[in-house]
């Protein structure tokens, strides 16, 4: 895998934003606005860059819901320029980044509650309508389910309304995956194809990848082996890989896996080949140990990357975020 580069591009680009979900366990959400270009820099020790608190008031705050713990928790998912703010056994909030509106969102499934476990991704079609996948753990069940949210049209909910079809947003219960063992996916990623997710996750024992095809909604697994990443891998155009961040601290770069779509009748495909992957020698995250408790690998586009890490404050409430933008050759 080609070197990390640090120095602020030479090409022009639009000037990209990040958005940070902070959860201060206690009674509110925020989601702060935060410029990437500002973690640009040309120096090699983090040390030299200065410390700032984040921007107040933040874009949007959100007081949790009351109840209990399982239920008082949201997860927020990214879908173009709106940000989806989830709640258990209610409505979701939808943020727009452009207009700075906030709107009331669709009502998601009784199983999706309370989330966990799974993930939140999305694939655009070829109308340039864009879809959401939703893969949610659910303890009391002991089980996954899989969700997709979209914008069309929908019934008429009562003879008011003089337009027959209207349009809004729905959610489609998908084909569960395979009984996993954990309740937490290890990786996931989705194929630059527009119609195949992969996941790997522990099952009967053993780490397993598969794939999920949007179109004929058909699982496949594709062998005992596992994506390696953690969480979340990225396809990037320019180095046609997934690119994502390890538990170790290193970010590598695996070749995109072709999809496989299984057969009603045998023979079934043969197993597919774990991709050979490369990663960067230098580990960017710094160990639990030294009090960081979440990293996050954010993509920016054009082979560029910004790395969120938090850590605790010495005996003080709140977190430190340590962000570095990076792009990968």
């Amino acid at each position: 895998m080609g070197e990390v580069d640090d120095q602020r591009q030479r090409r022009p680009r639009h000037r990209k934003h990040l958005y940070v979900a902070l959860d201060d366990r206690d009674k509110d959400f925020s989601i702060h606005k935060i410029h990437a270009d500002t973690f640009d820099s040309d120096s090699d020790d983090d040390d030299d860059l200065p410390m700032s608190r984040l921007r107040e008031p933040p874009v949007l705050q959100l007081e949790s819901p009351a109840g209990d713990l399982a239920y008082s928790a949201m997860s927020f998912a990214a879908l173009g320029t709106k940000i989806f703010a989830f709640a258990n056994q209610r409505c979701a909030l939808v943020y727009d980044t452009g207009t700075a509106a906030l709107a009331v969102g669709p009502h998601p499934p009784a199983e999706m509650a309370p989330c966990g476990g799974g993930f939140t991704t999305y694939i655009p079609d070829a109308a340039g309508e864009t879809t959401l996948y939703a893969l949610s753990f659910h303890p009391v069940e002991k089980k996954h389910y899989f969700f997709a949210m979209s914008w069309g049209p929908t019934a008429p909910d009562d003879a008011l309304h003089n337009n027959p079809t209207r349009e809004g947003w729905s959610w489609k219960t998908l084909p569960p995956p395979p009984a996993f063992t954990s309740s937490r996916v290890a990786a996931y990623a989705v194929h630059p194809d527009g119609r195949t997710i992969f996941v790997t996750a522990d099952h009967e024992g053993r780490m397993r990848t598969f794939s999920f095809d949007i179109k004929d909604s058909v699982w496949t697994c594709l062998g005992d082996w596992a994506l390696p990443f953690h969480d979340q891998g990225s396809f990037d155009s320019e180095l046609d890989a997934w690119i994502g961040l390890r538990f170790d601290g290193a970010i590598c770069a695996c070749p995109v896996v072709s999809p496989t779509t299984a057969t009603a009748t045998p023979p079934a495909p043969p197993p597919v080949k774990q991709p050979d992957w490369k990663m960067t020698d230098e580990k960017l995250v710094c160990a639990y140990s030294e009090g960081f408790m979440t990293a996050t690998l954010a993509y920016m586009g054009n082979s560029r990357f910004c790395l969120v890490q938090s850590r605790a404050r010495d005996e003080q409430d709140g977190c430190v975020l340590h962000v570095t933008c990076l792009s990968i050759e």
